[in-house]
């Protein structure tokens, strides 16, 4: 197992966006190899310098989804219960519930044109290698509440004044 002293590293997310599995560590070199199958070789100081993040114990996902302002009474109320009940349960169906150590469901802020609300999800690093398809499944439980509740999606709103003629 690849290790830097005590610490064993398998799936590191990198600074730049590289994620991948780390399959050797020496003073000279660190190996990577990405999803898909492409090995990447760095120094060990460039890889260092990319500030490695461990997914292989734990790691946080943190997604936003805006829901329009006429939801205003409900977006700190009711609708942060039924997007978390809704996530736990797909959570479930697909197979990940053992693995999911914490979810908390947040109104998050009045933005410019939504009011924004945060899903943090902790998940058991076993999944590591599934990162980016949970960040996108978790996007996708987001609309699909937003679908089956009726609760709309705002795109931004950009707002034209004319000047007075003169």
């Amino acid at each position: 197992d690849p290790c830097f002293g005590w610490l064993r590293v398998d799936w590191v997310l990198l600074s730049d966006g590289m994620r991948g599995n780390v399959i050797g560590i020496s003073q000279e070199v660190v190996r990577l190899v990405a999803r898909g199958g492409a090995h990447r070789i760095y120094q060990t100081t460039d890889f260092l310098a990319l500030s490695p993040t461990n997914l292989s114990r734990n790691f946080r996902l943190k997604e936003t989804i805006g829901i329009s302002y006429d939801l205003q009474q409900e977006a700190v109320t009711s609708i942060p219960d039924r997007l978390r009940a809704h996530i736990e349960q797909r959570v479930e169906d697909e197979g990940y519930a053992g693995k999911l150590l914490n979810l908390r469901v947040e109104f998050e802020r009045a933005n410019t044109s939504s009011l924004d609300v945060v899903v943090i999800a902790d998940f058991d690093g076993s999944l590591a290698d599934l990162y980016n398809r949970l960040r996108r499944s978790m996007q996708r439980w987001c609309v699909e509440a937003c679908n089956l509740h009726g609760w709309e999606i705002p795109f931004t709103q950009l707002t034209l004044h004319n000047a007075p003629a003169g």
